[in-house]
């Protein structure tokens, strides 16, 4: 087969599972959502993840320019198929325009929950309808007996966004936000490629894979924003920087609590870790100081309760953990101790920090098994930096948990078949990788690169395939 014959047959088959991907964001975005939609709406996210296999494998195989542009073009579509009149999987966007709406009256967030009485009056219709007055639920926001859980600055950002997106645009608004700081992490992510001299067609990873659509879109969460400053560190290279990179990931932490793990790559004798953490705990204390001096230790809102809920206290969320017997505080010694080597072990190596949070990410992923797949948009950035490509289905891996939650599945099964399967294929393809390199002159990425090679002129300005 010539070469232009082969491009052009990658190229149909990308459009083809490209064309599929859009009409499954279509699908996800019916009304109904997963309490209603239930095994349907989960059977469309699984087709979806399977077709982004099928157009990701052809991107990566195509010359970079004609990756890039079908990669762009149906990141646009993909997108904006998703739009919904009602997020399907998840209703935090409602808490964000609560919290918005609170702030921009003069009231600290962390003061009350939603159905107090002192915010009768802020009730919009939007997110406290009339028709459900009569109902067991009377607000669209979650849990409405207690204070907000999100740090200082996802409370800022809410803010923003209220004095941005009119409340009569209702969640297509706050999607529509949710959409441009998808794209500019799309944006962000060309940029590192390119600085690091990586294969751009990467980028694809990211612009076709249901998770960001599913939720920096449709969802609309938080977590994009978090991504974002990650990546402004992921941008500060060399040591001199370190305190950039500091402050970056200290603001996602301060959007989600998660991203501020990554810190720990940055503690390197070379790095003065005693200043790293001196600045890290300077910028969360002068970000909390407005709310400490308003409402005090109610700053913590509802984590403590969230912590409980999600059972991490008793050990039974550690899925993986779970398998060798332990449970309680024996299960959680384990996760803690596992982390700790991890991390450990990052600190006598000079990895560049997009690979060390990447090990970080996924050991993670692999120990705690969270129930939210919006966390996995980190995870799914770093992949797409370092060409991992075995860590995708970890990025997958919470679905089938969420949906066997919320819908009163099998949940402990379906949970450790999904991260246990993604651990699975993650060894198997590093074992692979491990004796290709052992033989002399085999390169796993090779018919990649040939592909590439064969079709776009090898120059000064060609990226190098991850």
């Amino acid at each position: 087969m010539t070469v232009i014959n082969r491009t052009r047959l990658l190229g149909a088959v990308t459009l083809t599972a490209g064309a599929v991907e859009v009409w499954l964001a279509h699908r996800t975005a019916l009304p109904g959502g997963i309490l209603t939609r239930r095994g349907m709406l989960f059977a469309e996210v699984c087709a979806w993840w399977v077709a982004y296999g099928i157009a990701l494998w052809c991107v990566l195989r195509l010359p970079v320019r004609t990756a890039l542009v079908l990669a762009v073009t149906l990141a646009v579509l993909l997108r904006l198929a998703s739009f919904s009149d009602k997020a399907p999987l998840s209703d935090d966007l409602h808490r964000y325009a609560w919290d918005g709406v609170v702030q921009t009256h003069g009231i600290d967030p962390y003061r009350y929950p939603p159905d107090a009485e002192q915010l009768k009056g802020l009730r919009d219709p939007w997110l406290w309808p009339p028709e459900l007055a009569d109902q067991d639920r009377v607000t669209l926001l979650n849990r409405p007996q207690v204070r907000t859980i999100y740090p200082p600055v996802a409370e800022a950002w809410f803010t923003v966004e209220h004095l941005t997106v009119p409340l009569s645009l209702r969640d297509r608004g706050y999607q529509g936000v949710g959409l441009l700081l998808d794209l500019a992490v799309l944006a962000a992510l060309l940029g590192l490629l390119r600085a690091r001299r990586k294969d751009l067609r990467w980028a694809a990873a990211w612009a076709l894979c249901p998770l960001p659509v599913l939720e920096s879109v449709q969802n609309a969460h938080v977590d994009t924003l978090a991504v974002l400053l990650v990546l402004g560190a992921f941008a500060c290279t060399g040591k001199r920087k370190t305190y950039a990179a500091t402050a970056f990931i200290t603001g996602a932490a301060l959007v989600k609590l998660y991203p501020g793990l990554l810190l720990a790559p940055l503690l390197r004798r070379g790095n003065r870790p005693v200043q790293v953490v001196a600045l890290a705990a300077a910028l969360s204390m002068l970000a909390y100081l407005p709310h400490v001096v308003a409402v005090g230790f109610g700053v913590l809102g509802y984590l403590p309760g969230y912590l409980k809920e999600e059972r991490y206290g008793e050990g039974t969320r550690y899925l993986l953990v779970g398998l060798t017997g332990l449970t309680g505080a024996a299960a959680t010694v384990v996760v803690l101790a596992g982390l700790l080597l991890v991390i450990g072990w990052l600190l006598r190596r000079d990895l560049p920090l997009p690979e060390a949070s990447l090990v970080l990410m996924a050991t993670v992923f692999f120990l705690v098994t969270p129930v939210q797949p919006w966390y996995a948009l980190l995870l799914l950035a770093c992949i797409v930096l370092c060409g991992a490509w075995a860590l995708l289905p970890l990025a997958f891996a919470a679905y089938p948990l969420l949906f066997a939650t919320i819908l009163d599945g099998p949940a402990a099964l379906a949970g450790r078949l999904s991260f246990g399967g993604a651990a699975l294929v993650a060894l198997v393809i590093a074992r692979q990788r491990r004796q290709r390199t052992r033989q002399p002159g085999s390169d796993p990425d090779d018919d990649a690169r040939r592909s590439d090679h064969r079709a776009v002129p090898a120059g000064p300005g060609s990226p190098s395939p991850a």
